[in-house]
């Protein structure tokens, strides 16, 4: 039966292909007989069955975020605010088939636009002022340069900033000379683009963890398409993306909220993918809720999705999640063998910014392994893959678990030398009190280091360093 197993597992997209009694009898038959024996499948299993359950649940309506305050901007949905009606010119028939024309040219140029954004920030300037935004076919060129960025995010989060970015301020010159009563306003408006920018914004954001940037990229994309298209779908995006933000800010119970309504929203429209990008999300609120199996449930329901779609991105994220759930369960051996898969299924071209978060997992599960000495060389890694990222915080942490890790593992020495290049990072990025690196100096001196202060110090530093570096960043 090749393909059905995965060493001595059923891989996910059979187990989604037995909920959907879409195997033939023979798979069928030995996909039943290895659930027998299997409680590990059959838990995955059951996680398939629960997402297959909500998606039919979730389109039955649109739940409205109740518990949120009613002031919050997200409490409930904006009122569609058109602009005023543009005064009819010609039939629509034409309209639509002047959309599709200038659609169609827009092809090569947003392959131009992205290409921009992958070289110097000189080229994308220039190619964004050499931009005719009243043209069409200019238009739709930035919007799916804008899209495919948001979902091609993980292979490098601070070039979708600096794409969304230049947008931004391309858009601004553009507005005042926009016609509300042009063609061209009415296939793409303006107001649309600039909410699409500050949506692909948010989201990057949200990856380096300038949580407060985020917000108000969010509320700005919120309004934008409020006051252009109002279509569902893209008021769905922005909840998707706010849900994860708030997880991560210390709202998970308003994030699940988000989630959920977003999902909704989805699975009316027939996007099972986004469907499961919205349970990721989900699970992480859970997960912070302290939900963990729920949470597992949620992101092995949606891996399976995204490997019958082949969504690697996605798919390597939600194994990620996964296997942190497994590893704050405790079940070390799982968890490891989740982080070992999404590594295996990683590429570090397509999903660069997912490489260090996975090193990281694995270094953490080493860590509460006790294996000391292989968790400071792989803290190590991860902190070079972090600053090859230029993600700070993440960085200056990744090295205070590989000091941590070194002193464990009785290298007194080398966990000196690295609190050495430590101190300096710390003073070039003013990360620091100096208080707290003297005293984990003091706590590593000597023959006999008091570990118990050295990991009190640590955590004391990483929620200094994440507060400083993640939470209150603003743009």
């Amino acid at each position: 039966m090749p393909g059905l197993m995965r060493a001595a597992h059923l891989d996910d997209f059979t187990l989604l292909r037995y909920t959907a009694r879409d195997l033939d009898e023979p798979d069928r038959r030995q996909a039943e007989e290895h659930l027998q024996s299997c409680p590990e499948c059959e838990t995955t299993l059951a996680s398939i069955e629960c997402l297959d359950r909500e998606l039919k649940a979730v389109a039955s309506g649109i739940p409205a975020a109740g518990d949120l305050s009613p002031d919050d901007p997200f409490a409930r949905r904006p009122k569609h605010r058109p602009p005023p009606a543009p005064s009819p010119r010609g039939d629509f028939a034409k309209l639509a088939a002047a959309a599709l024309e200038a659609s169609e040219r827009a092809g090569d140029s947003s392959v131009r636009i992205l290409a921009a954004a992958r070289g110097e920030a000189g080229e994308l300037a220039a190619l964004m002022d050499g931009l005719a935004l009243s043209d069409a076919g200019d238009r739709f060129a930035l919007l799916y340069a804008l899209q495919e960025a948001g979902r091609q995010i993980a292979e490098n989060p601070l070039r979708a900033l600096g794409l969304a970015q230049a947008a931004i301020a391309a858009l601004e010159r553009a507005a005042p000379g926009g016609d509300p009563n042009g063609a061209s306003e009415r296939m793409v408006p303006l107001r649309a683009l600039e909410a699409q920018a500050c949506l692909l914004a948010g989201q990057a954001a949200n990856w380096t963890g300038e949580l407060e940037a985020a917000r108000k990229r969010f509320e700005e994309a919120y309004r934008g398409f409020a006051e252009s298209t109002g279509d569902e779908v893209s008021f769905a995006m922005v909840e998707y993306s706010e849900s994860q933000r708030r997880s991560f800010a210390g709202l998970p119970g308003e994030g699940a909220l988000l989630a959920r309504r977003a999902a909704a929203s989805f699975a009316a429209a027939g996007l099972e993918d986004y469907v499961a990008r919205s349970r990721v999300a989900e699970g992480i609120a859970l997960a912070k809720l302290n939900r963990e199996e729920e949470a597992l449930a949620a992101f092995r329901a949606a891996a399976a999705v995204f490997l019958e779609r082949q969504l690697w991105s996605n798919y390597v994220g939600a194994v990620n999640a996964a296997g942190a759930c497994l590893m704050r369960a405790g079940r070390l051996a799982e968890a490891r063998r989740e982080f070992a898969r999404a590594l295996k299924s990683v590429s570090r071209d397509r999903h660069a910014a997912w490489v260090p978060y996975i090193r990281n997992g694995l270094a953490n599960v080493l860590f509460s392994a006790g294996s000391y000495a292989d968790a400071a060389k792989a803290f190590s890694q991860t902190a070079r893959l972090f600053a090859e990222l230029n993600l700070v915080g993440q960085t200056l942490i990744a090295s205070l678990y590989e000091i941590e890790s070194w002193a464990l593992a009785g290298d007194h020495a080398r966990a000196g030398h690295r609190l050495e290049l430590f101190r300096a990072e710390v003073a070039r990025h003013r990360a620091l009190d100096p208080a707290i690196i003297g005293q984990l100096e003091a706590a590593l001196s000597g023959e006999n280091p008091d570990f118990r202060e050295i990991a009190n110090l640590r955590q004391r530093a990483e929620e200094i360093l994440r507060d400083r570096f993640e939470k209150n960043r603003a743009s």
